[in-house]
């Protein structure tokens, strides 16, 4: 069984150059093994035997489904390119560049951009491949509709995360929008000026608030104090200082639950909807859809393990989140053919089960 510590020590007697020479090895290894599990991928597709989504239920790869559809089309392509397939093998280019050479790159220029493409910077061959096309009305249109804007919490860090797409004359509105306020943050007479990316943070900040100051019922922060009485509050699933907790107290709707060992007490179970304290409590625990290794955080439904009509109750320990966008919680009992079984607390505490028959709600 591999030992980090001792495999460390083991390490700690080379050279300095030694262990250059082993990593540039290493990524050269890499790099090769990630051409041939391409090449294996790309057969496979070939037979019909790649579903993405079958995957994600097996647990066969430990990816998102973003990266496996990407892994897909790169092998696609690759076999076109024969010369840059060869170079990523020998090492020369990395995944980040092969990615957009694979889009950039014709049979015809193949070998020319397998010579020069590891002189260029990924950022230099994504650009290279966003001119490649001439946008059609289509396009813009497409565009228009891959519009998205997420929040998630980054685990541990206590930070509320983002991701934003906004289509081209969108975009570099919004993008002047926050330079130009960031630029009228000027500090105070003698005093150093913020980093840019903190005061583009605060300009989003100020349009947030300028919204609520001008709509009747502002939106509230909903704070949850945990038990036991040293547990730190929350928002959003993110624990928060006492003294935010003291700044947001008139600007916040509080509420007391019970919490201890991940289970949420004194919860409302017999009614016919689930309860706005379940929910929350749920969605700051799971944060994603829990079936299999799917990391989707948007279009997530509650589902129950044990279903409503089998006797299931409102119990957070009943209760998690599955995704509609990859079609998840509709591939759960009652109306597909998985289940999954387990202690939702735990990262790693549900298993997928396959049943051998499902009873259809009427």
């Amino acid at each position: 069984m591999f030992d980090w510590d001792v495999h460390l020590d083991e390490l700690r007697g080379h050279t300095t150059e030694w262990l250059r020479a082993r990593d540039t090895e290493l990524e050269a290894q890499q790099r090769a093994l990630k051409v041939e599990q391409l090449a294996v991928r790309r057969v496979l597709d070939e037979r019909g035997q790649v579903d993405v989504n079958e995957d994600i239920l097996r647990g066969r790869h430990n990816e998102s489904p973003r990266t496996a559809r990407q892994n897909r089309e790169v092998a696609r392509q690759l076999e076109a390119l024969p010369a840059i397939a060869a170079a990523a093998h020998a090492g020369v280019l990395s995944w980040d560049q092969l990615k957009p050479l694979a889009e950039i790159a014709t049979p015809e220029t193949d070998a020319r951009w397998a010579e020069r493409a590891s002189r260029y910077s990924p950022a230099d061959l994504e650009r290279i491949a966003r001119k490649q096309k001439i946008p059609t009305a289509a396009d813009a249109q497409a565009r228009r509709e891959a519009r998205d804007f997420r929040f998630w919490v980054r685990p541990g860090s206590g930070m509320m995360s983002g991701h934003f797409e906004l289509p081209d004359v969108d975009g570099a509105f919004a993008k002047r929008v926050f330079e130009r306020m960031a630029e009228r943050r000027k500090p105070p007479t003698g005093q150093p000026w913020e980093k840019l990316g903190h005061r583009m943070a605060d300009a989003f900040i100020d349009l947030c608030k300028n919204y609520t100051d001008g709509n009747p019922g502002p939106l509230r922060a909903h704070i949850t104090f945990h038990v036991p009485p040293d547990g730190p509050a929350e928002v959003d699933g993110m624990p928060i200082a006492d003294t935010t907790v003291s700044d947001l107290m008139e600007h916040a709707t509080v509420s007391n639950v019970t919490v201890s060992d991940g289970v949420l007490y004194g919860a409302r179970t017999g009614t016919d909807d689930i309860p706005a304290e379940t929910k929350r409590f749920v969605r700051a625990r799971d944060h994603h859809c829990r079936v299999g290794t799917c990391d989707e955080t948007e279009s997530l439904d509650y589902h129950h393990l044990i279903p409503r009509s089998d006797g299931g109750t409102h119990n957070p320990d009943n209760i998690v989140l599955a995704c509609k966008r990859r079609r998840h919680h509709q591939m759960l009992v009652p109306n597909g053919p998985w289940r999954l079984e387990g202690d939702p607390s735990e990262p790693d505490g549900l298993r997928l089960e396959r049943v051998k028959q499902v009873a259809r709600a009427p």
